[in-house]
C-alpha cells in the first residue's frame, strides 16, 4: 500500500511540474533579419538590375528569392526584417515586413474561432492562400492589393468559420505588410539612399530592433513571447566605417588569435543589445574584386567570429556567395 502511494505521489508530482513547465513556457516565433549588402561584390552587378540574369547573387534572382522567403513567412509563423546595409544608420533604417504582431494575431483568431483541428488546419492554409494572393498582386502592380478578395478567401477556406470582422482585420494587415514588402525589395531596381559597407552597424541596429519589439510582445493569454531569430548577412564582409576599411588592421594582426584580440579590443565596452540566442548565416565571405590570400582570410574570418561573439552571436554560419535566401 505505502509503495502504491508513493508512486501516486510521484506521479501526480511530475504530473504538476510538466503542466507549470508547460504553461511558463513562452510562445516562441522565428524571426527572420534579412540584411544585404548591394554596395560591393556581394552582388554579381553593382547598381545593375537585369531580370535576365538568373544566377544566385544577382540583384534581380535576390528578389525573387526574397519574395519567395516572404511567401512562406505566415505558414511558417516567421517576423520578417529587412534592411540594406549603409554607411550609417537611423532608427528606421531596419524595416519589419511581417510583424511578428500579425502572426500571434492569426493564432489567436484561429485559437478562438475554431475547435475541429482539420478545420483550423484548412483556415491556416487558407490564411496562407491570401498572403501569396497578396504578394502576387503588388508583384503585379504596386498598391494593388484587394483587401476584400483577401478576406473571401479566408473566409471560404475556413468554412465561414473566421468572422467577418476577424477575416477583415486579418486581410487588411496582410494589404499593409505585401505593399510594403513589396516597396522595399522593388529597391532593388534603382538605387537606395546611403548604401554603403557599415556591416556592424546593420547588425547592432537588427540586434535593437529586435530586442525592442521583443519586449513588447504577449500572446492571447498575455503571456511572454520570444525571439528566434536568424540574421540573413549578404555581404563580403569587409566592413568600411567613416570611409576605412578594417582590412588594414585586420590583415597587419600578427596572427589568427591577433585578428581575434583586434575584435574584443573593438567591443571592450559594448553591452550587447539583445541577450537571446541568435543564429547568423553569412554569405558572400571575401568575395572581393580583388584577391586575399588564404592567410589574410583566415585571419579575416577569426576578427568577425569573434566580433559576432561580442554580441552574443554564436551559431556562425559564413560561406562564399551562392546561397538561396527563400530556401532557408
Amino acid at each position: 500500500m505505502k509503495i502504491r502511494l508513493s508512486i501516486l505521489l510521484i506521479s501526480i508530482i511530475a504530473f504538476s511540474l510538466t503542466a507549470c513547465t508547460n504553461q511558463s513556457a513562452p510562445t516562441a516565433i522565428r524571426a527572420d533579419i534579412i540584411l544585404l549588402d548591394i554596395s560591393g561584390s556581394s552582388t554579381n552587378s553593382v547598381g545593375s538590375f537585369n531580370a535576365e540574369d538568373h544566377s544566385p547573387s544577382s540583384l534581380s534572382e535576390r528578389k525573387r528569392q526574397l519574395e519567395d522567403k516572404l511567401k512562406n513567412s505566415i505558414s511558417q509563423r516567421t517576423a520578417i526584417y529587412f534592411g540594406f546595409v549603409k554607411k550609417n544608420y537611423g532608427r528606421s533604417d531596419i524595416v519589419t515586413l511581417v510583424p511578428a504582431g500579425l502572426i500571434l494575431e492569426i493564432d489567436s483568431v484561429l485559437k478562438k474561432d475554431i475547435q475541429n483541428e482539420k478545420l483550423k488546419t484548412e483556415a491556416s492554409d487558407g490564411i496562407s492562400s491570401a498572403w501569396a494572393k497578396a504578394i502576387d498582386q503588388e508583384k503585379l502592380n504596386p498598391d494593388s492589393c484587394v483587401k476584400e478578395e483577401l478576406k473571401q478567401i479566408i473566409i471560404a477556406k475556413s468554412n465561414a468559420a473566421i468572422t467577418d470582422e476577424n477575416a477583415n482585420r486579418i486581410s487588411s494587415k496582410l494589404c499593409t505588410s505585401a505593399m510594403n514588402s513589396m516597396y522595399q525589395f522593388n529597391q532593388l531596381k534603382t538605387d537606395p539612399e546611403n548604401i554603403g559597407s557599415d556591416i556592424q552597424g546593420s547588425i547592432d541596429r537588427a540586434l535593437q530592433k529586435i530586442a525592442s519589439d521583443e519586449k513588447r510582445l504577449l500572446n492571447s493569454d498575455m503571456k511572454p513571447v520570444v525571439f528566434k531569430p536568424t540574421i540573413f548577412l549578404v555581404s563580403d564582409l569587409i566592413q568600411v566605417s567613416g570611409g576605412k576599411s578594417i582590412t588594414t588592421s585586420v590583415f597587419a594582426a600578427k596572427d589568427n588569435k591577433g585578428a581575434c584580440e583586434l575584435a574584443k579590443a573593438e567591443a571592450k565596452s559594448f553591452t550587447p543589445p539583445y541577450d537571446g540566442n541568435v543564429e547568423l548565416i553569412s554569405d558572400g565571405f571575401a568575395g572581393t574584386k580583388s584577391d586575399i590570400n588564404s592567410g589574410n582570410r583566415d585571419k579575416l574570418m577569426e576578427y568577425w567570429k569573434c566580433w559576432f561573439e561580442s554580441r552574443l552571436i554564436t551559431q556562425i554560419d559564413i560561406g562564399a556567395k551562392g546561397i538561396d535566401l527563400g530556401a532557408l
